[in-house]
């Protein structure tokens, strides 16, 4: 029996992996997509607004970048997505059986957040929920026998925290978790040696991101420490619903409705499923509620991102595994397989309807179809379109360098990291062309340092400056002081369903006053 609960979990990892990788060739990369690009393209200790390991995954599953295209920059998360379900698995199944196991993937796999956005789209939680799950898997072994687990243990959990916090910061969290739950409950922990070998591990893997800040007067703090902070900031409920509710779709609300069931059984039994130790129970709530109660309280104050909160539901996720083993256990197979099946054909019908809404929906979706902002808060028009215009500027911009209008050379400029990264990825790499940026550090993020790897346009020089409408920015308002001449050359349409969903306003820079796009750094 054990053995069947162990093909299904591969046939589970497998066909996941086949949609995973149908989902990553159907549509084109999103804006976060293409700007963690910039990671891999110019790899250092650590980013603007992220540590580094993102940068080497792409760098990694694209061939050191002599390999670039949509599919094999998702590559990464989609082979991680596999590896994440499977140590999920492992850990329920060292909780409780091989079934519990094969019932935590299931629940891994119908989570959107687990499932698609970070098991499809290139984002740092890619990586870093794999290091999550790894040090909860260590953790869980230390607490089998805390007097005598094998330092291993130890010192493994310090390197997945530390690795997890070279992907995302949040990892911190971990430590929060597991020591909160140390002080309160095991205080036996502390007299282990092993366990402040562990600590320094994850300090020492911390120290390229303090050492790029402090070279760099701490910026990563201070562009994060904007975004939390609640100091002058009045209570926003409208920000606390859209978290709310983001962190119960991103999640599958499904799948959260048995969590609230699960917690409710878990008070109503005093932190009791069935044989599973209550130390258990204790650890993982100490290492999931944290990270969500932050994001939701902050939302309160500031504009979160649901996303934020995404591992601490893994904590959940096990819990409810072994709950519903349990439900198994008392005879209700059929009802469980029932449930699993529905979370399985929802995730599923999710996946298939934003295919269909990115590539063929006929319109926008918000219904903003007039005016130069045209498209304005469509999200479907981040993964679609970029492309074909990739393909219409090639023919403008060849035909200005026929007439003798603009230079071979002349770059494009942007002036924020969105639509930086489209134009990057979709226009200027494949196109062989530079792009600068031009703006204040916390618009254009990564691009300032990227700035240092090309030429300047010099006093005199030509650039284009590309405006979609979903997110448009006067170009004469932005440099108009820089330019002798600001021309608009072409405004091209983007169809959706027989439908224009978005305009593209093609401007020629003309006659630079001074230097544009230095190097900041």
């Amino acid at each position: 029996m054990e053995h069947n609960y162990r093909v299904k979990l591969r046939w589970l990892i497998f066909v996941a992996t086949v949609l995973r990788c149908i989902f990553a060739l159907l549509i084109e990369l999103g804006t976060d997509e293409t700007y963690y690009y910039t990671y891999a393209l110019q790899l250092d200790w650590n980013h603007f607004d992220h540590p580094p390991l993102l940068g080497l995954l792409i760098r990694f599953f694209t061939l050191n970048l002599n390999w670039v295209n949509d599919f094999s920059m998702r590559l990464g998360p989609i082979f991680l997505a596999s590896v994440n379900t499977w140590l999920i698995a492992k850990i329920a199944t060292s909780l409780m059986n091989a079934r519990a196991g094969l019932i935590a993937a299931i629940l891994f796999t119908t989570s959107i957040f687990a499932s698609i956005i970070s098991g499809i789209l290139i984002l740092p939680d890619s990586i870093a929920n794999t290091f999550w799950l790894a040090a909860l898997y260590f953790m869980l072994q230390i607490l089998k026998d805390p007097t005598s687990a094998n330092k291993n243990y130890f010192l493994l959990l310090g390197l997945s925290i530390g690795l997890a916090c070279l992907s995302k910061v949040h990892a911190v969290f971990l430590w929060f978790g597991f020591l909160t739950y140390i002080v309160f409950h095991q205080r036996v922990l502390l007299r282990r040696k092993a366990l402040y070998l562990g600590l320094a591990i994850s300090l020492i893997c911390i120290l390229p991101i303090l050492y790029w800040n402090y070279q760099h007067d701490f910026i990563t703090w201070k562009f994060h420490s904007e975004r939390v902070s609640i100091l002058e900031s009045g209570l926003r409920l409208d920000f606390f619903f859209q978290t709310f509710f983001g962190q119960i779709f991103y999640n599958n609300p499904l799948l959260v409705y048995l969590y609230a069931v699960m917690l409710l059984q878990l008070y109503k039994h005093r932190g009791q499923i069935t044989s599973l130790s209550r130390h258990v129970v204790l650890l993982l709530l100490y290492c999931g509620l944290p990270i969500i109660l932050m994001t939701s309280g902050l939302s309160l104050f500031r504009q979160t991102l649901p996303h934020w909160s995404g591992p601490g539901f893994f904590s959940l996720m096990l819990l409810t595994a072994l709950w519903m083993e349990k439900r198994l256990e008392l005879n209700s197979i059929p009802r469980c397989r029932k449930i699993l099946n529905t979370l399985l054909s929802f995730t599923l019908g999710i996946m298939i309807l934003a295919v269909l809404l990115i590539r063929y929906y006929p319109g926008n979706l918000t219904g903003r179809s007039e005016g130069i902002k045209l498209g304005r808060e469509d999200v479907t028009l981040d993964m679609w379109g970029w492309k074909d215009f990739q393909v219409q500027f090639a023919s403008i911009r060849q035909q200005a360098i026929e007439r003798g209008e603009m230079s071979a050379e002349a770059p494009i400029v942007v002036h924020n990291w969105f639509p930086g990264g489209h134009l990057l990825y979709y226009v200027a790499r494949p196109l062989g062309i530079g792009l600068l940026a031009e703006g204040e550090l916390q618009d254009i993020h990564k691009f300032a340092w990227l700035n240092g790897m090309q030429k300047p346009v010099a006093v005199g020089g030509d650039a284009y400056f590309i405006a979609p409408s979903n997110v448009y920015e006067d170009p004469k308002a932005l440099y108009g002081e820089l330019f002798r001449e600001v021309k608009l050359k072409k405004v091209l349409d983007q169809k959706r369903g027989n439908q224009v969903v978005r305009k593209w306003y093609v401007y020629e820079l003309k006659g630079a006053k001074k230097v544009v796009g230095r190097g900041w750094f």
